[in-house]
């Protein structure tokens, strides 16, 4: 018995409340209770054990208790039997959960994702105790308030073993008199709606806490603030997910990083662990802290443990060793089978308990899809912005194109007028032959001079090769990254079914729970057949340790998961570290380029120079020109420039025809994307079929997917601007040739006029020539690269979005396993509503612009009232001009 004691602790603490009191589903029990094992002489009697379905609960408005099982009437017409009684998510204040006998209830016993209770689809409804009444009203008076006392009958007992009757008496009376404390407290605690909004709002500086279900952090900051009215809590976030440092609108409310500070009304911050409490309250808290623990307060057992904390810290592991002694002692009869109840209602309990957590854990998956979505529209976005750009670019290419066709034509013209002047100017051939000889000089030191540059020019064309294989090794190493992805993938696959497997093993726990209900029945039932009842609760104990050892069993198979998935998670890293590498790689490859870009930068300063030793080999040209014995050699020369200029119409028409051809790949590349697009959706919607039954398991293997492909996503931003960098030396290099072929133009009609120096104008066209087939190729080579980076990008964009219409279909596909056959009733959506704006639908409290870190804008409200004025709202009907105390109580979830 020790044993199951310790398996039924919970496993880990956490800041939500697992809703309790939940008695058997179905069946309308009885107000009348077992007898106990004794008899107590007392003024008021109260009875020492009741059924775990007979638990009081005081009401928020004063009226009169209500036990779970009774027999009552919502609003005086809707007959039904209580279910549940107590504190929830949906509204502040008590709520009773009444389970009507017609189908003309709200909800199966859970709101907003959070099970309270169990029972058929439409008979389940909430609403105040004070509705709530034990006999039915007349027509008149069936929207007054009208509450019965709750009899004081009590069932006759019968005598206990005459071993156990002084041992049980002195229990029952201290369990009696901390009964009648603990209700008289919590009466006059809840009766006041202030004090209960004091309870629910208790929190202190340093406490930890939780902003919106999801943002952990500690309490720094608690009061009004100047930005909007109300009590506000600043807190600290443990991540960078907030909105400012602790200051809002110029104001300082407490110190912290930038980004860590987020402020939200204190109705939205959770408390998580345990709270420090003050000496003075000490008392009162235990005393809360233990009823909430024990799911059956009228329960001997359960009282015995709370009297019993009362003198000192409030432990689990009392009442259970309190538990096992009794079993040593062999107690029979209805004490021993109620207990057995008991801890098997604390099993069920624990697991709704983590049945909560993992439903805030899929509602935190939801939000990591959308915001999933909203990263798939930002690359779109930016994917129409490139093809807008790349449409201009190409734009501007024909306009050059063009420019460049004007010229020709122009420097046609010029020719035809240079064959004009060439009969005036061959009376100076004679003066040109004195200054020949300093030409030829001249001629040789350009000789030399353009060998040099062509070295350099051999060497950069080494340096460009050696950067081309780098980038050839990173894509054999992104394509063995991405087959290790698969295959982790595979491993999450893997696990999914392991978790298939544990779903089954849960349904059978969830069997088992209604065998606990059938049990009640028969101890109900068979209250003098003890003797019988005996053998069954060992039956019923040792099918308690099976399931225990099944539950082992899981955990086991559950650390083994976790052990997998840390594995998988440390080779991720690895992947990480590997693609920053590659990230490395391709930063010191712009960075080459960037030199190369310099040095070209060199040789063009040294191209200025040689253009002004050409413009002073074209002042002796024109010299020269006067001498006469150059009129025939003019005219050779003239024709041959014109075959030149032919070839140069024929490079240019070569230059337009890549142009259509790039452009033509570029229309494939598009046709080929839409292709993948539409193949991925088709592939996904097979894999429909095949998604695994388990929603939350499923959903946590989406998100790890969804922080590799972040990861992805910010090494395909970094290739993007690396495109980025490389159209616009594209651009570059485009112009430079552009004004190279201009600039061979002109020296060829220099060299027109040229006759005595011929081989220093051919060295220079073929110096120009080369440069211009040098630069062709760098277009080419940051062509192929653009090509391939555009690629890359695409693939990681087709998988993000697959990726992300996985998620929603899967969401939707498995609901219907995971719920079964019956309907359920479809999870309401929370509205988004701040709490600084007063605005519904447009941003939450913790988005909100108001409270961002931004000197340069002004605080803005919607609300220009005053601001010292307090606007009543009401949390139940989400909307302001009345308080939650004065709203109608006829408002039911």
């Amino acid at each position: 018995m020790d044993k199951q004691g310790t398996m039924s602790t919970p496993a880990k603490v956490s800041g939500l409340k697992p809703p309790s009191k939940i008695s058997r589903p179905s069946g309308v029990p009885t107000k009348t209770s077992p007898s106990s094992s004794t008899n107590i002489s007392a003024p008021k009697p109260v009875p020492p054990e009741k059924s775990p379905g007979s638990v009081t609960s005081p009401t928020q408005e004063g009226s009169a208790d209500f036990q779970i099982g009774e027999r009552v009437w919502v609003n005086g017409n809707k007959p039904g039997y209580v279910q549940f009684i107590g504190g929830t998510q949906f509204a502040p204040g008590q709520w009773a959960g009444i389970v009507l006998d017609e189908p003309i209830g709200k909800n199966d016993g859970s709101v907003a994702g959070v099970r309270y209770f169990q029972c058929e689809d439409g008979k389940g409804i909430f609403t105040r105790p004070s509705k709530l009444s034990k006999t039915a009203l007349p027509e008149k008076e069936e929207n007054g308030r009208q509450a019965s006392p709750a009899p004081g009958a009590t069932a006759p007992s019968e005598p206990a073993p005459a071993g156990t009757t002084s041992t049980v008496q002195g229990t029952s009376i201290k369990t009696s008199a901390a009964l009648n404390r603990m209700s008289s407290e919590s009466v006059s605690n809840i009766s006041d709606p202030d004090s209960t909004k004091k309870m629910k709002r208790e929190l202190r500086l340093g406490d930890r806490v939780l902003v919106g279900g999801t943002k952990a952090g500690v309490v720094r900051f608690l009061g009004e603030t100047d930005f909007a009215k109300g009590d506000w809590c600043g807190v600290e976030l443990d991540e960078p997910l907030g909105k400012n440092d602790g200051a809002v609108a110029g104001t300082r409310y407490f110190q912290c990083m930038p980004r860590y500070g987020l402020f939200a009304p204190v109705h939205k911050v959770t408390r998580i662990g345990f709270p420090c409490t003050t000496p003075t309250k000490a008392k009162s808290s235990r005393r809360r802290s233990t009823l909430k623990k024990s799911p059956s307060a009228s329960s001997i057992s359960s009282l015995s443990s709370a009297t019993s904390s009362i003198g000192g810290k409030p432990s689990r592991a009392g009442l259970l060793t309190e538990t096992s002694a009794r079993y040593a002692r062999k107690i029979s009869g209805t004490t021993a089978l109620q207990e057995a109840l008991k801890e098997k209602q604390q099993h069920i309990e624990q697991l709704l308990a983590e049945r909560d957590l993992e439903r805030c854990e899929v509602a935190k998956a939801t939000s990591h899809a959308g915001e999933v979505q909203q990263e798939l529209t930002l690359l779109r976005k930016g994917q129409d912005q490139y093809a807008v750009e790349m449409e201009a670019k190409l734009d501007q290419l024909r306009s050059l194109v063009e420019a460049a066709d004007r010229d020709k034509v122009e420097l046609l013209n010029q020719l035809e007028e240079e064959k004009r002047k060439v009969e005036d100017l061959q009376f100076r051939v004679e003066e040109a032959c004195i200054t020949k000889g300093d030409l030829e000089t001249q001629t040789r030191l350009e000789h030399a001079h353009i060998k040099e540059l062509e070295q350099s020019l051999l060497f950069e064309k080494t340096k460009a090769e050696k950067l081309q294989r780098d980038l050839e090794d990173t894509r054999v190493a992104t394509v063995s990254e991405r087959s290790r992805i698969m295959e982790l993938e595979r491993e999450v696959a893997d696990l999914q079914l392991r978790l298939r497997a544990s779903q089954q093993k849960e349904d059978a726990a969830s069997l088992s729970q209604q065998q606990i209900s059938s049990l009640k029945a028969q101890a109900q039932s068979q209250e003098k057949k003890i003797s019988e009842l005996s053998v069954d609760v060992e039956s019923k104990q040792k099918e308690l340790q099976s399931l225990q050892q099944d539950k082992s069993s899981l955990e086991q198979q559950l650390t083994s998961l976790r052990e997998t998935l840390e594995t998988a998670e440390e080779e991720k890293r690895r992947t990480a570290k590997t693609m920053q590498e590659l990230e490395q790689s391709v930063e010191q490859s712009k960075k080459d380029y960037e030199t190369l870009k310099e040095e070209g930068e060199c040789r063009e300063k040294e191209l200025t120079q040689l253009e002004a030793l050409k413009q002073q080999n074209s002042k002796f040209q024109e010299e020269l020109s006067l001498s006469k014995e150059r009129s025939s050699l003019e005219n050779q020369r003239i024709g041959v420039l014109c075959k030149e200029i032919e070839e140069l119409k024929l490079a240019s028409q070569k230059s337009q025809r890549l142009d259509e051809h790039n452009v033509e790949r570029s229309s494939e590349q598009t046709d080929m994307k839409t292709r993948e697009t539409v193949s991925g959706q088709e592939m996904e919607g097979d894999t429909n079929f095949q998604k695994p039954t388990d929603k939350d398991r499923e959903l946590e293997t989406l998100r790890n997917e969804i922080a590799v492909l972040r990861g992805e996503n910010a090494v395909a931003k970094t290739l993007q601007s690396a495109v980025e960098t490389l159209e616009r030396d594209k651009a570059q290099l485009q112009g430079r040739v552009h004004s190279l072929e201009q600039r061979l133009m002109g020296t060829q009609a220099s060299e027109g006029e040229d006759i005595e120096a011929p081989p220093s104008g051919d060295g220079a066209l073929q110096q120009l020539r080369e440069e211009k087939e040098f630069a062709e190729g760098q277009i080419n080579f940051l062509n192929s690269v653009i090509v391939d980076l555009q690629r890359k990008n695409e693939e990681l964009k087709v998988k993000l979005k697959k990726l992300a219409l996985a998620e929603f279909n899967g969401n939707d596909g498995t609901d219907g396993f995971v719920e079964g056959v019956s309907k359920r009733e479809k999870k309401a959506t929370p509205r988004l509503f701040c709490d600084i704006c007063d605005c519904f639908d447009l941003h939450d409290t913790e988005d909100c612009p108001t409270q961002a870190q931004s000197p340069d804008s002004v605080p803005h409200t919607t609300y220009h009232g005053n601001p010292a004025d307090e606007r009543p709202y009401c949390d139940i009907c989400e909307a302001f001009g009345h308080a939650t105390e004065s709203c109608n109580d006829d408002q039911t979830f």
